[in-house]
């Protein structure tokens, strides 16, 4: 390993498998693969981007966020990565760049599930902990990997991924998830009895949400049915699915007809207006490029992405 490169995420691989500077080569390929997910879906999720979906991640996350294996250590056997493209640290504030802000809160993450805290993960990072952790459970080889990396201001992060942290992923993995969320629609219904107040929103796409409220909220709804309206309040995502299936509302909002079409549809508004009614920001059009590389088998690539869908 050249001076220069310097290592940003080392995997110290421990069981009875593995030998002082060896490593059996099914279970290198599926730790690097493992963690390069892990670490890209973090990316992901730290940019708003959804981490469950078939196709290629963006371009600029994988050009940020690929990892190259420069090293197998000896002793226990320990992986040290660097980026595939370097990455710049603003002196001024010591920030971390995206790469290697992604490795430390993914190491931060396995460190949570070890500890049993509520610490929010994202579900697609859940996914690539848990099936790394996969190798760890059959015990054969492999029974820990122990993460390391530098974190802000110098200091590094440490963890370990071993059956409690399988067994605590797996939990998360299928219990539903609630997080603040907001729905789009018309108010088509509600129910006004007592102790079980609820109403119906129905977007534009997809199908109805379930809404939960308070007697506090009981005027307001009856006033806005069969009006557009953005409902926001905290939502119950199942499992493995990111369609909300349950908003318990603690605000709703009448939406301009424009927002939905209606009698406002041919009249022309500016783009800026139409991006505040709808509470966009623009996009950099680089992170909507395709991501895949000029060596790819294009063939094999869309293949992937259809078994993906099915």
């Amino acid at each position: 390993m050249s001076d220069a490169v310097k290592s940003v995420l080392k995997l110290r691989v421990r069981g009875p498998g593995i030998g002082k500077g060896r490593i059996p080569v099914p279970d290198l390929i599926k730790i690097c693969q493992e963690a390069q997910s892990a670490v890209k879906k973090q990316a992901e999720a730290m940019e708003g981007r959804k981490t469950i979906h078939p196709g290629p991640v963006a371009a600029a996350i994988l050009e940020e966020c690929t990892l190259e294996l420069i090293k197998v250590g000896k002793g226990s056997t320990t992986l040290e990565f660097a980026f595939a493209k370097p990455q710049t640290r603003i002196a001024e504030m010591e920030a971390l760049a995206l790469g290697a802000q992604a490795i430390s809160e993914v190491v931060a993450s396995i460190k949570s599930l070890g500890n049993g805290n509520r610490k929010s993960i994202d579900p697609g990072v859940l996914q690539s902990v848990y099936s790394l952790s996969g190798m760890v459970a059959e015990g054969k080889r492999v029974n820990r990997i122990d993460w390391s990396a530098p974190g802000q201001g110098g200091r590094r992060v440490a963890a370990s991924v071993n059956s409690t942290v399988r067994e605590r992923a797996a939990l998360r993995l299928s219990s539903p998830r609630y997080m603040p969320g907001h729905v789009d629609g018309v108010l088509e219904m509600a129910d006004f009895k007592t102790e079980d107040y609820k109403c119906r929103i129905d977007p534009a796409i997809g199908s109805p949400v379930i809404c939960t409220f308070g007697p506090d909220l009981a005027d307001r709804i009856q006033q806005l049915l069969r009006t557009t309206v953005r409902g926001s309040g905290r939502a119950k995502y199942p499992a493995h699915a990111e369609k909300i299936e349950l908003l318990d509302l603690q605000t709703i909002d009448p939406l301009p007809s424009l927002s939905s079409g209606g009698e406002h549809f041919f009249k022309d508004s500016p783009l800026g207006r139409l991006a505040d009614m709808q509470r966009v920001k623009p996009l950099d059009p680089a992170k909507l490029a395709g991501a895949i590389p000029a060596d790819a088998d294009v063939d094999a690539f869309l293949e992937e992405i259809y078994s993906a869908r099915k």
